[in-house]
This record gives structure tokens, sequence and C-alpha cells, in this order.
């Protein structure tokens, strides 16, 4: 092993050999509690004694100390009783002396020695630099005097675990230390399992401070669900019994419920379930032995809660009915956005738990020790600060975010869980080893407490739901020709007010900008049956939809479709029949549509679906001199079952004004490029670049095109008819003299002109379509194959730019996509 330090999760612990693992489940662990061993260390080291008086202390002062033997160490540790023996086991590698794995020639029953070290990372990063830059500097770091240790500073704790060179370390900083987590310190007892009664405390507390202080998380039911319309069926807990309440229209006003999001597994595992059979039954009595363990936990949390009422699909909708089952999961909008709190048990699949929700408390939270004074202190106080001994320095608080744990909690890899983590107003996550609490207003770990906001989360999804409605209205009324923009200059702003603005009018986290991430995350979610993926992502669009007053088109926005149609698809190298596979078990969807396109993993590990076309001409959109707009759009259930659109999507189409103008293909160093007209010149841009690799001025390729199939390839028959739809233009002035100012391409200056230092840049974006028929809609319509994207600036002077859409005089008409 190189040496240098190390992490000891890299030799971590057998599963067997840890405190939870043996220990009874109800076991609670005492914090900060010492053996004599480990307080004889603490109380006898004249560096900590100085560190704890908050004395001067050289960096780099060190001295070699003894903590317990390996036996005390290991006891320590599997008894439970000692914080510190917990830390120097399982973090700082002691676990490597333990007699049963090692092959030392050592005496085991002999003290184990440590080195500490004082430290001081900012101090001494800033030393380094300096010495990096001046000789003299580094002269008087060679013979000039130590710097000491700031109030920032602390102690390296590590033991020699193989040789002095591979060490893990522990950290020792005074209780004062500017940069500690106070809500992992002053903790006395946890129990090591986070499935405990006390942990119920916990939930409540949260969910008392979210219910009462958070304003953001009270309003979010009437954002989600508006018309306050409760589950058609939920389980009632009250009691001793469980029982199935179908007539809620009867309940209380303003009835509160929780709500359970899990992974089903394997239904065999779980045999009791709502059918038309088992209806009657259950409105009197469902036996909770017949429950897998999950659900009795829901029902446990539920009523320690306070709640009376709570929902599971499998116990609330007639799982052979299918009638049932989709009415119930188009309301999954009402059901999830108006529940009291939303359980997430984290448990893989199965009825039953495998030890993950188990823990050692003492390995992730700071050990608080403190030391008696010595000397003169003693004479005037009869305890001095303490000591915070943790496995990372200064601020504890691991990171989390939905992307991130989804390789820790398969459950969030789920598709219909996906939903309903956004669409409830709180959630506590529940079955692993730690509680973690989500709502719109932030994210709380059980341990940590307050943690990052994190792109995903649903302080994100709260702030697109509240911020569409203005920017989505104004989309709508966005430019259709050049001359209906205003003559006003748009300059960079820190604050994105009009009319000076940043990168985007609109809002970072409204549906506008955020949707095609929305998208993307959503896709990277699994289902069971993936001709389920429109309508596990109903409850999501149907919210937007009410909230913003939008109109939903099988994943996209009418008001925002000349954006929302520029989604692309990689080509696929690999697993050709995996993606024809996936191709014929989705439910159609229209060509315009992504759910067209099959969620395929490509090897990077990233779906070939993306929207890099949307999010550049999105940024820019303030600059729009022309966007193609919906006129109408038909759908065969339209008027008999209008909730259909939000996720039966055969037959859809929409009728477009836009422009059109011809084109083909071209494969150009293995990649297809797209050429208005047949002419290669339109996907050039106008200034040449310097090629010294083959001496020559080149051209550079600006006019990008993705094919929709990923399949085709160099030897295949390229589509014939094929057209250009013009979706947007964008076109904007920059002044060379003042680079932060950005002007609308109509503006001009007093003169009326152009100035000369003002360069021009355009971009305009659509889709190819060719020629298609439909049953419903006859001849005359168009099927998308692929979108393009053409942007390119700094190389025209004056005031006009030509497309090769106003260069073939192309005219606005509608046309039919399906």
């Amino acid at each position: 092993m190189a040496s240098g330090n190390f992490d000891p999760g890299d030799i971590k612990l057998a599963p067997s050999d840890r405190f939870e693992s043996s220990a009874p489940d109800g076991t609670i662990v005492p914090l900060n509690k010492l053996c004599v061993p480990c307080s004889a260390f603490i109380s006898s080291s004249a560096l900590l004694q100085k560190l704890v008086r908050g004395s001067t202390i050289k960096i780099e002062a060190s001295e070699v100390g003894a903590v317990g033997s390996p036996d005390q160490l290991k006891t320590g540790y599997h008894s439970g009783q000692c914080h510190l023996c917990a830390l120097l086991w399982d973090r700082a590698g002691g676990h490597l002396l333990d007699p049963s794995r090692s092959a030392r020639c050592m005496d085991y029953g002999a003290p184990v020695a440590v080195e500490i070290e004082a430290r001081d990372d900012e101090k001494q990063m800033a030393i380094t630099a300096a010495i990096e830059e001046d000789r003299a500097r580094k002269l008087w770091a060679k013979f000039g005097p130590t710097p000491t240790m700031s109030e920032a500073g602390h102690i390296h704790l590590r033991i020699p675990v193989l040789n002095r060179d591979v060490y893990a370390e522990l950290h020792i900083h005074r209780s004062s230390h500017p940069n500690l987590n106070r809500e992992a310190l002053g903790k006395t007892s946890i129990s090591i399992s986070s499935r405990h009664e006390r942990n119920f405390e916990h939930i409540k507390n949260w969910r008392l401070q979210c219910s009462q202080t958070h304003t953001k998380c009270r309003e979010f039911s009437g954002l989600i669900a508006p018309g306050g319309q409760l589950p058609s069926r939920l389980l009632d807990v009250t009691g001793n019994k469980v029982k199935l309440e179908c007539q809620v229209q009867n309940l209380p006003p303003g009835v509160q419920y929780a709500t359970l999001s899990h992974m089903w597994g394997d239904p065999s595992a779980s045999p009791l379930r709502l059918i038309q059979a088992t209806l009657e039954q259950f409105t009197s009595d469902i036996p909770l032995a017949g429950l897998p363990e999950k659900y009795v936990d829901a029902i446990r949390v539920t009523r320690a809660l306070g709640f009376c009422y709570v929902w599971i699909d499998s116990l609330c909708i007639i799982q052979d009915s299918r009638e049932d089952w989709e009415t119930e999961a188009l309301k999954m909008a009402a059901v999830y956005g108006r529940t009291a709190c939303n359980i997430s048990y984290t448990f893989p699949p199965g009825s039953e738990p495998s030890g993950n929700h188990l823990r050692d408390p003492r390995v992730h939270l700071p050990c608080q020790a403190s030391l008696p004074p010595k000397g003169r202190a003693a004479a005037k106080a009869t305890v001095m600060d303490s000591l915070v001994i943790q496995h990372r320095s200064g601020y504890l608080r691991p990171p989390w975010s939905p992307t991130m744990y989804k390789n820790v909690w398969p459950l969030l890899r789920r598709g219909w869980v996906y939903q309903e983590r956004l669409l409830c107003p709180r959630t506590v996550y529940y079955g692993q080893d730690r509680l973690l609490w989500e709502c719109c207003e932030g994210i709380s770990d059980e341990f940590y407490g307050p943690m990052t906001i994190v792109p995903g989360s649903k302080v994100h999804f709260h702030r697109i739901i509240t911020g569409i409605s203005g920017s989505s209205r104004a989309s709508s009324n966005d430019a259709t020709t050049r001359q209906d923009q205003p003559d006003s200059a748009v300059q960079s702003s820190p604050t994105g007010s009009s009319p000076t603005t940043t990168r985007s009018d609109a809002d970072s986290s409204t549906a506008e900008t955020q949707w095609g991430p929305l998208v993307r995350d959503y896709r990277g979610a699994s289902l069971t049956f993936e001709s389920d993926r429109g309508i596990a992502f109903a409850g999501i669009a149907r919210a937007i939809q009410a909230q913003g007053h939008l109109t939903y088109l099988a994943g996209l926005w009418r008001e925002l479709f000349a954006y929302d149609l520029l989604w692309t698809v990689s080509p696929l190298p690999t697993n050709p029949g995996e993606f024809r596979r996936k191709q014929a078990e989705s439910k159609p969807a229209p060509s315009w549509s992504w759910f067209s396109v099959p969620v395929h993993t490509s090897p990077l590990g990233t779906d070939i679906l993306d929207f890099p076309f949307r999010t550049t001409m999105q940024t820019y959109k303030r600059f729009a001199v022309y966007h193609a707009t919906v006129i109408s759009f038909d759908h065969p259930r339209l008027e008999t079952a209008p909730d259909a659109l939000l996720h039966d999507f055969a037959d859809m189409s929409v009728t477009l004004r836009t422009r059109r103008i011809p084109c083909t293909f071209k494969w150009w160093d293995a990649y297809l490029y797209v050429l208005p007209f047949g002419e290669l010149k339109w996907m050039l841009g106008a200034k040449k670049n310097w090629i010294p690799s083959t001496n020559e001025w080149v051209s550079p390729r600006v006019l990008k095109y993705a094919h929709d199939d990923p399949l085709l390839g160099q030897g295949d028959k390229l589509p014939e008819g094929a057209c250009m739809l013009l979706t947007v233009e964008h076109g904007w002035h920059h002044d060379t003299l003042a680079p932060s100012k950005e002007y609308k391409y109509t503006h001009r200056d007093a003169s009326g002109k152009i100035p000369a230092s003002w360069k021009t840049s355009y971009q305009y974006s659509g889709i190819v379509v060719v020629p298609a028929e439909s049953q419903r809609y006859g001849n005359g319509c168009w099927r998308r194959i692929g979108a393009f994207t053409y942007g390119y600036g700094d190389d025209i002077t004056g005031q006009s730019f030509i497309t090769p859409f106003e260069h073939g005089g192309a005219i606005e008409e509608e046309l039919v996509l399906i």
C-alpha cells in the first residue's frame, strides 16, 4: 500500500464484526462517554491540555501518547460504552490491530501508541503559498519562528496501523472552534435502530416545526392539489385495527392522512392486497399479520404522528381492475399533494428489513470530552472548555442529493417514486441507517441537522411550481416576427431585472428553464413496465398544468412548444436489440414527443435523450425574433376523456404554424448533417478558421443535426422528401467596446444606425420532418425525424443576416405533425 493517509473505509469492518450487527435492535448507545484508558489519554496529553485552555500552540507541535490496548479498544467498541474507542476502532483503523485478523508480532495487551500533531490547514496553506512565491519568505520560514495555531486550528490524531507512513486520522477541536456543526453536538444517547420508537419523536418534531413555521410547505398542497380532492379510499388505523375507509366524502373537512412510497418487489411476497374479492372484507378489518413489515412500520409512524389515516397503493387501489387503477393513478397529484406527511420506505424490495436500519451513532457523531483543569487552573475552575473529536475536520455534514443517493437507496431509482417525492409537501425517509427529512424549505438529517439544498430537491421543485405562472404566460406573447421587437438595450445585471437582464429573462428555477432537467431526471428512473412511462409522470404534469395555466401535450407545453421541440437523441453504439425491445414495450406516442424515444442508457451511463439545443436557445430567449406557434391540437379522446391526454398519447397531433424549406442529408466524418436546399454553404459559418495541421483555412460546420433514430448508420437509406421547420430564431448585437452591453436585433444608436463596434450574433433551431399519413388524419401530415440548430456570431457587421428560410422565401404555413 502506498504511503500517506488512507481511508479505513477501504479496509472496512465486515458487517458481522460491527457492533450494531450483534447488539439487540432496542439498544440505546450513550454518546460522549469514555472508558478508563481513553479518559487517561485525554487527561495526560499536554498538547490537548493546551488546546482546551486556548493556550498558544505552535503549528506542527506534536507528541506521542497511548490509548488502550487492542483488546481494550475492541472491548470499548463492542460494549457500546466508549465513544472514543468506537472512533479509534472504526474510523482510525484500530480494527486493523484486531488480534483475530492481525499477523503482527506484538503484545495485544499493551497500550496502542498514537501520534497527535497541531495543524492549521488554512494558515499552513497560506504559508505554503507564500513560500512558493517568495525566496525571502522561504528563508524566513526556514530560520524564523514557527507560526502558531489560530482559533481555526485543530489537532490530528492517528494510529500508525501498518507503518509510520500509512494511517487514518481523527480530528480534535476545541469546542469553541468556529466551524463545528452544533446540531451534531449535545446529543447524549441514540438508538442503534432508525426504526426505534424513540425516533418517532424526532419525526414528530420535524413535522410540527414544518407545519407551524414553513409557509411554503403549508401552501404547497394548495398549489399541487388546489381542489383539495381526497383519495377514493384510505386506511383507517385508529385503535388497534386497520380497515379500509371507502366513504371518504363523509370524513371531516381538512382530515389529515399520511402516504407511503415504497418498492413493491416480488408481488408474491405480499399476497394481501386489495382486489375485488377482498374489498368488502377490507372495509371491516385488514389483518396486520398478513401485511409486510414496511406496511406495519408505515402504520406505526402514522399513528405516532397523530393521524388516523394512511394511503398505501396496493391496499387502496383495486389491483385487478384496470379501470380503477387508471382512475386512481391519474389522481397522484391530489393523493400526494394533499398528504400531511409522506413516508418513503427506503428498504430494498421484500417484506422484511435486512439490517439496513442499524447503525452505530458513535462512529458518525463527534465525541465531546471534558477535561478536568490542572495546575493553577484547578484553583480557579472545576471544568475547562471541552474537546470535540470527530472523523473529519471542521463542519460535519455529509452530502445528500436524490441523484447521489440512487445508488444507496434503490427507492429513489423508481419512476413512480420520482413524482411521489416531488408532489408531496414533506417526506420522511425511513428505513435506512439515518432518518432524513425533506420539505419545501429544506432537508434535515437526523444526526447532522440542516443539509445543503441541491438541484432536484423538493425546494427546487417548489420554485418551479411557484415560478411558472408569470413566465409561462409571458412566453406565449413572445415575438413572432423581427418587427415585433422593442428597441431596448439589454445589459448584464446581477439581479436579472428588466430591462437589464442576465442570460435568461425567466427565473432559473421555473418550468421554462427547468423542464428539460426535470424530464431528464425522470427518464433516469426505472419502471417495471415501460408502458407506464406516461402515466407515472402524469401527476407532475397535472400539477404544473394547473398551477401554470399551461397545456400539456405529450411531454411538451403548448405555450413553450417552439423550445420544447428541441430535444435530441444521441447515436446508439451498443445494444440495438435492447433498444428495439423497449420500443416495442412502450406505449405509442407522436413523433414530436420525447415519449416516442424509449429510455436507453448509453455506455457513459446517461440517457440517449437530452436537451442541449433547447438549453442553448432558451439561454438567449430574450433575443427571439421568431418562434413557431401551436394553432391547435387533437386527440381521439379529447372530448370524452380529457384526462387521457395526460398519459395516453396515441394518435395525438398538433397543427404548427411555422416556416418550411426542403433539405437533404450528408454523411461527413461519421456524422450526419442536414443541408438546407441540399446546399453545403448553409451548413458552414461565415468566418473561416486556420487549421495548422492541414495548412488551410476551413469554414466551421455550425449547423448541427441530431437524428431521432439512434440506430441509423452510414450504410442505411437516408430519408427522402425531408423538410426543415423553423421553430425559433434569435438575433442580437453586442458592443465590442462595452462587452457587458447586448442589444436586441432591431436596436439602433442615437443616429439610427448600427455602430461599427457592434457585432451581430444569430441562431436558429427547429426540427426535420418527412411526409406521413395517418388513419385518423389522412395524407398531408408530417412526421418528425430529427432536430437542428445553427449558432454563430462575431463575424457579421451591420444590421442584417440571412437564414436559409429568408433566402428561400419561406412563408408561414400550418402543418399537422403526428
